[in-house]
């Protein structure tokens, strides 16, 4: 029993530490190493690792026997041990069998799975050691075929099809995204958008009415870039049905912006036709027609990775429209710092805007000036915080997925529109 209280205080302390350093900006990190590699301690006390001492022990004709019994006891993956391993396996007839995933240097360095010879098939395994929150997403490569893990059940949304889902026992997904039969619901209108600009692609956009937008008026309003995605994604709609209800959120209404082809391009790199087209058409359009409030405060531009440094740029270029702007796995630029520069220079602090931004310590390795998207965000950091920019900036055990980004879009709701006054501190 005393162990047993010994192992919790100690993984609460550890929670506690891992939440102090993702909420302050200290020395900056550089990427997660691709899969930890355990120790010899680590595994001295593994069972799954006495599982493949016994099994390599065995002649190579009673393998296959061994491993069904163990499959049989063993029915799902990966096997989670003492908070920190994270044992893989899969069991079959193959040649090579890849595992890939946001703990492999963001999917661009796949590991080689061991195997052991069990006759006609082969009963391949990985363990690796992740922090006790972690969330991250994998998947298996079969002699050159990419399947998610026969053996887990929990399939994650990507951009890029589904995904595994592996989390430590600290990860406690949240429920506020559920469809709640007995709260209020809002509706949804579809509109046709169409820039002036003819680089901006027309676009069909989706909004959102809280179920009291008869009897309100002046709502705050957040706009989502790749916004149908969030809703596909994040059920975003049951997330806002579910924080009014709740009263963690006022009522607000919410813009959800299509992706169109090349939207891309105009997130990082013809960032002016897009701020524009947002900020001088998109928004008067939507004023013209909803009850929002026209306040540069009341209004909430956010995004994912390119999507995220499009929301970013734009508050720190025209905080008069969006004076309110969260990036999540952000896509971090040079404009985004000359920005800063010349914002900072201008000495107009009432412009300063309101930035929330997150990252994964296991996201992409691909990001500023071949940084990763971890280090470049703590730059990023760093000059908000010389520059006296209020924002929030925090670091997460996770990569850069949609499973990821959905579980913080309640809390940077509640950041910019919470009821509650600490709620925007």
């Amino acid at each position: 029993m005393n162990s047993i209280l010994t192992k919790l205080v100690f993984l609460f302390l550890l929670s506690f530490v891992l939440i102090l350093l993702t909420d302050c900006n200290r020395e900056i990190e550089q990427q997660a190493p691709s899969s930890i590699i355990p120790s010899k301690e680590q595994l001295s006390g593994s069972r799954f690792a006495a599982f493949i001492n016994d099994l390599k022990s065995l002649p190579e004709d009673q393998r296959k026997g061994f491993v069904q019994n163990f499959l049989s006891s063993n029915p799902s993956s990966p096997i989670i041990e003492d908070s920190i391993l994270a044992c893989f396996y899969w069991f079959g007839s193959a040649s090579l069998v890849l595992i890939n995933g946001d703990i492999h240097s963001g999917w661009s360095r796949p590991d080689i799975m061991k195997y052991i010879s069990c006759g006609d098939e082969k009963f391949f395994f990985a363990v690796c050691t992740l922090p006790p929150d972690s969330r991250v997403d994998y998947q298996f490569v079969v002699d050159g075929k990419t399947i998610t893990d026969p053996r887990n059940k929990v399939i994650s949304p990507s951009g890029y099809g589904f995904n595994s889902q592996c989390t430590m026992p600290l990860f406690k997904p949240k429920n506020i995204r559920e469809y709640r039969a007995n709260v209020k619901h809002g509706t949804i209108d579809s509109l046709w958008f169409m820039s002036k600009s003819t680089s901006i692609k027309p676009r069909m956009i989706k909004i959102y009415k809280p179920a009291d937008y008869d009897s309100l008026s002046e709502f705050p309003a957040v706009y989502l870039n790749d916004g149908f995605k969030a809703i596909e994604y994040c059920s975003f709609i049951n997330l806002l049905d579910n924080l009014i209800a709740e009263r963690k959120i006022m009522p607000i209404i919410a813009v959800f912006i299509d992706f169109a082809e090349g939207d891309s391009d105009y997130f990082l790199n013809k960032t002016d036709e897009y701020i524009t087209a947002l900020c001088d058409e998109l928004v008067p359009f939507i004023d013209s027609r909803y009850k929002t409030s026209t306040k540069n405060s009341n209004r909430l531009l956010t995004g994912i990775s390119d999507g995220g440094h499009a929301s970013l740029h734009t508050a720190l270029k025209r905080s008069d429209v969006f004076f309110n702007a969260a990036g999540q796995s952000s896509t971090i630029t040079e404009k985004l710092f000359n920005a800063i520069d010349e914002l900072s220079s201008s000495k107009n602090v009432h412009l300063y805007p309101k930035l929330y931004f997150d990252v994964g310590r296991y996201d992409l390795i691909n990001g500023y000036k071949d940084n990763s998207f971890l280090y470049a965000n703590q730059l990023f950091s760093q000059e908000l915080n010389k520059a006296e920019i209020n924002y929030r900036f925090r670091i997460f055990n996770d990569g850069h997925q949609w499973a990821n980004w959905r579980e913080r879009m309640d809390e940077i709701l509640i950041y910019f529109f919470g009821t509650l006054p600490e709620a925007h501190l």
